[in-house]
């Protein structure tokens, strides 16, 4: 059977790129990548240190809507840290610069801290002993 070798990237479809990127670079320190600007959509391609790959598009029809995370689709993205010392450090960080976020959170798998981005999307720093490095 075919393997894979990992995730490439994740996309969002977002109400405004820009606001998007400075969130995903002041909060969580993506750098730009690439920049593509057309008639129908702009997008920007994100690279974390880690090597995570985000993409942000703006589509032209898009209808202003916030995210919805009980639509089909997307629930939330979970980002992955190395321990529970690491949430607190990031709780800290979030409160630095005003991001709105739950406590730490304990789960059957792990521990996690919700927040949101400017769209409303749920994202998850999350650790489990069982995916842990």
């Amino acid at each position: 059977m075919a393997e894979l070798s990992g995730w490439s990237h994740v996309s969002f479809s977002v109400r405004d790129r820009d606001a998007s990127v400075s969130f995903y670079t002041d909060v969580l320190g993506f750098k730009t990548l690439a920049v593509t600007d057309r008639d129908a959509w702009l997008q920007t391609l994100m690279l974390h240190p880690t090597g995570m790959c985000v993409a942000f598009q703006q589509h032209t029809g898009n209808s202003g809507q916030t995210f919805d995370y009980a639509a089909t689709g997307l629930d939330h993205f979970g980002f992955g840290v190395g321990s529970p010392a690491e949430l607190q450090e990031w709780i800290a960080r979030f409160e630095e610069l005003g991001v709105a976020h739950s406590p730490v959170r304990d789960t059957d798998l792990g521990q996690f801290v919700s927040f949101e981005d400017p769209d409303g999307i749920q994202l998850e720093l999350f650790y489990s002993p069982y995916t842990a490095a």
